[in-house]
């Protein structure tokens, strides 16, 4: 016999916001969760990774203070308390999920949700079932190969339970390849790493991604074009074999990162139980009202693939409350979800890339501008930041704006306040712009663009 529920949650991360929503509106209401509540972001990703990065970013000022005709050195980096702060943080977090689903009686379930008939969950022997169901379990890590041997994955490093190495070798340019590079080498690890292809962010709008690769390589070895081919370890070391551009090499470290991607948490659902249908990656399909195909079955965050981020996540769970206690019919809004990758340099990118454009044939104009409008980015003394904007030619709409530069994930709030509210680029200017503050870099590169359209005759 199982018992009912009005909601039944599968995964406690962004969506225990609407387990507890749901029993704040009287509901009856069970969440499942089979590790750590808060998911996979406060626990083993973003939030401690950005931890972790603050460090980094407070020894590289010392390495590049004599940019400011500052003689500086670092006399040493205590990486063990660095990563106990960090584990510090983490072990509070399932806890005060736990206090908070508890205070407004939620029902929480700990172990591995089975579906055994299309409304019907099983959990360590225990039936539950519910007309309205929402699977939010995220996503893993892809499975490294050699996983015999104590390599590491993103999942492995929070909490990180083993000696900081002083040599690592990353496999993988993602965004936590580049950011996790950054970072060990940022704190004094000898850090190199691996690339498949002849880019770092392959995803990233082109011009921006080749000026990241190159300040990157300046701050860890790099390697493009690596295929792994072999990794033995022997205790103290690893040595990894790649074929690197046609030639064969060798590389030693203590330890190896794995960042080779993730997948969705679908396996252990038994989803061919309930014939939900899934992509060819395993993603839970899922319509514009986040429905699965089955009606009362719905899927948000990772686990539905659309973005794979944890904004985005937040607002699919904040559209399903909505919807649930709300009345809100309307189907999702399908935003522009911007990122930003927290390595060194950072960028953060919004809307379309120009090889998106070429590709679909969207006519556009294209600014590309250094920071050097602000009298705050020259004070940086650094040269690479830049700002991108695709703008249409027909109606001053922005199809993407792209940054790299120091606070890019913050600065890029200015365009997508406009985009959201608006997105008519001659906007900016009318904006009076505190001087001389780093959004000034927005103010130019907004002129140049709207003249470029003004002068812009299709070919």
């Amino acid at each position: 016999m199982s018992e009912k529920y009005d909601l039944i949650v599968i995964g406690g991360g962004r969506a225990a916001n609407l387990a507890i929503a749901a029993a704040k509106a009287g509901e009856k209401v069970a969440l499942i969760e089979r590790s750590k509540l808060g998911g996979t972001c406060p626990n083993r990703g973003c939030v401690p990774s950005k931890l972790l990065i603050g460090f980094a970013e407070a020894a590289r000022h010392v390495k590049h203070a004599n940019h400011h005709h500052i003689k500086a050195k670092i006399e040493s980096i205590d990486t063990q308390t660095i990563f106990d702060e960090v584990n510090d943080y983490i072990s509070g977090v399932d806890p005060r999920y736990e206090e908070r689903l508890k205070a407004v009686g939620v029902t929480l379930v700990r172990g591995e949700a089975e579906f055994c008939a299309f409304k019907t969950v099983s959990v360590n022997g225990q039936t539950l079932s519910s007309d309205k169901i929402v699977i939010a379990t995220g996503s893993h890590p892809s499975h490294p190969p050699y996983s015999d041997l104590p390599v590491w994955t993103s999942d492995a490093l929070f909490p990180l339970k083993t000696k900081v190495p002083k040599s690592l070798l990353v496999i993988g340019s993602g965004f936590i390849g580049v950011e996790m590079g950054a970072f060990f080498a940022g704190i004094g690890v000898e850090t190199t790493l691996f690339s498949r292809g002849d880019k770092l962010l392959k995803h990233a709008d082109h011009e921006i991604e080749e000026i990241f690769s190159h300040e990157f390589s300046n701050e860890v070895a790099v390697h493009k074009n690596a295929t792994l081919s072999d990794l033995n370890h022997d205790g103290p070391h690893f040595t990894a074999t790649f074929n690197i551009a046609g030639t064969t090499q060798t590389f030693k470290a203590e330890n190896v990162l794995f960042a080779i991607g993730r997948k969705p948490n679908t396996e252990t659902l038994k989803l061919e139980k309930t014939k939900l249908t899934t992509t060819q990656h395993g993603f839970i399909e899922v319509n514009d009202h986040l429905e699965t195909s089955i009606p009362g079955i719905y899927a948000a965050g990772d686990v539905n693939g659309r973005y794979m981020l944890q904004h985005a996540a937040a607002y699919e769970v904040d559209f399903l409350r909505k919807k649930f206690y709300k009345g809100h019919p309307s189907p999702i809004d399908k935003k522009d979800i911007a990122h930003a990758v927290f390595s060194y340099p950072e960028v953060a990118s919004v809307g379309h890339t120009e090889e998106d454009l070429v590709r679909k044939a969207i006519p556009y104009i294209s600014v590309t501008q250094d920071w050097l409008a602000s009298a705050r980015a020259m004070s940086t003394r650094l040269e690479y930041p830049r700002i991108k904007l695709l703008v249409s030619p027909s109606d001053y709409s922005i199809l993407g704006c792209h940054l790299i530069g120091p606070e890019s994930s913050t600065l890029i709030h200015q365009v997508l306040m406009l985009m959201h509210l608006k997105n008519d680029l001659r906007e900016i200017p009318q904006l009076i712009h505190i001087h001389p503050a780093l959004n000034e870099l927005f103010l130019s590169a907004s002129i140049q663009a709207i003249q470029s359209v003004r002068e812009y005759s299709p070919t």
